[in-house]
């Protein structure tokens, strides 16, 4: 939703303020739907899931092999990714793992005056969880910089959950990211669902020690249930971004910074305060010609 908005103008201050509030609302709405979520997932498991894949995703688990890919499947479905793009999630998977290797801390011992030994271990822990979104967009990217770095630390598993599209089928790119970053399980599982079974665990898919991931509002809802029972990395909320400029900016460069956060969410706020009218006027019609340029992707 776009919305201009001029200091001065009547009803400008309510206007705004409603415009920054909107989201408590659904937050609050999207806590119950994921409290409900997970009470069903915990005591129902697998057969759960398969009900809110019918319900939410659109799809049968039955009919497309169930809601765990077999490796035949991810094979074949990362190999449908084009060669350069796969190339390009080596490359990114190759730099991400470099850089975390460097991350990984290292144990220390020794005994101090009176003859007591002190120091530190580390241990990485058994099972992580990494959720993909995949809804309104695919993210590989959001694989690799989550399942790298627990692989790299020696996790034993790595499940990687994911929403499929209709007809149980996953993004090419996503499933060539979940080979590069070394994922043991991959299944089609989305939403508050899929943090709900990587916390409690279902007959298909392991409790996870700690889960990992964007999401939407109904997936972060659901880690904010899951803290405490599983790790997480963290309660996000959705993308905002305020640019503040003058009769100096450049039209072009804060259309596309408002653009690129306002794709993450339907919640996402890009919000622009300027006192140069030429700006703000330049700015929509490059925001508008931005939007027609994305338009199909």
């Amino acid at each position: 939703m776009a919305l201009r908005l001029q200091a001065g103008d009547l009803g400008f201050d309510a206007a705004f303020r409603g415009l920054l509030e909107r989201r408590s609302v659904v937050t609050r709405a999207a806590e119950d739907v994921a409290r409900e979520v997970f009470d069903a997932v915990r005591s129902g498991g697998d057969a759960a899931l398969a009900a809110f894949a019918r319900r939410f995703d659109g799809f049968d688990p039955r009919m497309v092999g169930g809601i765990v890919l077999d490796d035949d499947e991810i094979d074949a479905g990362a190999n449908r990714a084009g060669e350069e793009e796969r190339a390009a999630l080596s490359l990114a998977a190759r730099r991400i793992r470099a850089y975390h290797m460097r991350q990984v801390p290292g144990d220390s011992e020794w005994e101090d005056e009176p003859g007591i030994r002190l120091g530190w271990s580390w241990h990485p822990v058994a099972c992580a969880g990494v959720y993909a979104p995949g809804g309104r967009a695919c993210y590989p990217s959001s694989v690799l910089m989550s399942a790298i770095p627990a692989r790299v630390a020696g996790v034993e598993h790595v499940t990687l959950a994911t929403p499929s599209a209709p007809d149980g089928t996953i993004d090419p790119l996503v499933l060539a990211a979940a080979r590069e970053a070394g994922c043991h399980l991959v299944c089609r599982v989305g939403g508050a669902q899929a943090i709900a079974a990587m916390a409690c665990g279902t007959e298909s898919i392991p409790r996870a020690d700690v889960i990992v991931g964007p999401g939407n509002i109904f997936v972060t809802a659901a880690k904010r249930i899951a803290f405490g029972e599983s790790g997480i990395d963290t309660v996000a909320g959705p993308s905002e971004l305020v640019v503040i400029a003058d009769s100096s900016g450049n039209p072009e460069w804060i259309a596309w910074d408002l653009l690129a956060q306002a794709e993450h969410d339907p919640l996402a706020q890009s919000i622009l305060i300027t006192d140069d009218s030429w700006l703000a006027d330049a700015v929509d019609v490059a925001v508008k010609r931005g939007l027609t340029s994305l338009s199909g992707r």
